[in-house]
């Protein structure tokens, strides 16, 4: 696959926009001393529609340069693995191993029943949808 104008334009804006909704919602959902609910979020709501857009991809009349920008553009910046990641050594470095454990198993669990729920949405619609 090589890269057309297109395609980079589609991943670009779809990463600008992935990029401002985390932001977005990272502010409106903070930080407790219990969850990081607003890295959850993206990265669960990332998960939902990855999966919707993975679907997407594998079907006949997939667009490529649309599926890129959806899925690499707008879910590779919105999710975080970095922010899960650090969240999750600042959990265990304070001794809340339950906390760190929790977290990382919503977000992981959650992520691929998500992913899957949105591959099962994409795959389910009637054809005149798709």
């Amino acid at each position: 696959m090589s890269l057309t104008p297109k395609t980079a334009t589609a991943v670009g804006i779809g990463g600008l926009a992935g990029a401002g909704a985390r932001w977005g919602l990272v502010e409106v959902l903070p930080a407790t001393d219990i969850w990081p609910w607003g890295v959850l979020a993206v990265n669960l709501f990332g998960c939902l529609v990855l999966g919707y857009v993975a679907a997407a991809a594998w079907s006949a009349r997939s667009q490529l340069p649309m599926s890129l920008g959806l899925g690499t553009g707008f879910c590779g910046s919105l999710t975080t693995f970095s922010a899960l990641t650090v969240d999750v050594a600042q959990m265990a470095r304070d001794g809340s191993w339950g906390y760190a454990a929790g977290y990382l198993s919503v977000s992981v669990a959650g992520g691929m029943a998500l992913a899957l729920i949105g591959a099962a949405l994409r795959t389910n619609q009637p054809k005149e949808a798709q």
